[in-house]
């Protein structure tokens, strides 16, 4: 019985040994498995700590190239600025003496032939005088997105147009055509007056001598249409999208344009959400300049 209860001791024992070792390897693969998930983890940590920091630098340098486009942009809006400033008064001032002068001395000059100088000097003096204005008043409306509208009568509109040109209308000898029937109330800037002034003048600069100008407002749905038909030389298909861009012009014309007017319309009618355009003049030679503005 005493040997029995030895072997029974001793295989107790084997197994509780073995029992040892099975939980000790148990710790010893647990607490590897635990440090290998750790390394993982430091790894991930690592990776993700290198991402992060690439991210934030990268966040940073594009902020940094932001602000100097910022600064850049202001630059340049204070240059465009300062551009504008130096048209208006510095350029336009000098251009306002040539013209004053050259008129006294017309009024003076009896000689035919210098007579003839003088003329080509206002001539030339008056067209510079027209650019440096067009040039400023492009620059001007390029640097804006919006403009405060309110409801006027664009028919009233084109009629302050048409008086305040009268003696070109009268020195051409045209037969203009304006007959508005009733009211025609839009929501528009006081600048939609620069569309009709470009319009009719370029109507009356490439129709011919005692030529007809008819304009006309017509219903397009929430808007109206405004046409002005002329009969000059009319344009070519290919041209006709390529007057509105700046200096551009039909260099076969006798009469060299700044290559502004037609833009300055164009900016004018984008900026009331409008359309503009030009077509061949239905009733014979000549073109039919048109734009639409909203109706208030």
């Amino acid at each position: 019985m005493g040997s029995s209860s030895f072997v029974s001791g001793g295989e107790y024992g084997q197994i509780s040994l073995l029992r040892t070792i099975h939980i000790y390897w148990v710790w010893i693969v647990h607490l590897f498995i635990v440090i290998v998930l750790l390394a993982l983890y430091g790894i991930y940590v690592h990776r993700y700590n290198k991402l992060l920091k690439e991210e934030v630098s990268e966040r940073r340098s594009m902020e940094h190239k932001l602000q100097q486009y910022a600064a850049e942009l202001k630059h340049s809006n204070e240059m465009k600025d300062l551009f504008t400033d130096i048209l208006r008064h510095d350029l336009i001032n000098p251009a306002g003496v040539i013209d004053s002068y050259t008129d006294l001395l017309l009024e003076i000059e009896t000689d035919v032939k210098k007579l003839q100088y003088l003329k080509n000097i206002s001539r030339s003096n008056q067209k510079l005088m027209e650019l440096i204005e067009d040039a400023a008043s492009f620059t001007k409306l390029d640097s804006i997105d919006n403009i405060p509208l309110e409801k006027m009568d664009i028919g009233s509109i084109i009629n302050n147009v048409i008086e305040s040109m009268r003696i070109q209308i009268s020195e051409k000898n045209v037969k203009l055509s304006f007959s508005p029937s009733g009211l025609y109330h839009a929501n528009v800037n006081p600048l939609v007056e620069q569309v009709f002034v470009n319009f009719l003048s370029n109507a009356l600069k490439y129709g011919p001598q005692s030529g007809r100008i008819d304009i006309n407002i017509m219903d397009a749905d929430n808007s109206w249409k405004v046409c002005f038909a002329d009969e000059g030389e009319g344009i070519p298909e290919d041209f006709k999208e390529a007057v509105f861009e700046r200096f551009k012009r039909l260099e076969k014309s006798a009469i060299k344009g700044s290559g502004l007017g037609l833009a300055i319309a164009k900016r004018i009618v984008d900026l009331h959400r409008g359309q503009l355009g030009v077509t061949d003049n239905p009733k014979g030679k000549g073109s039919v300049f048109w734009a639409t503005f909203p109706k208030a």
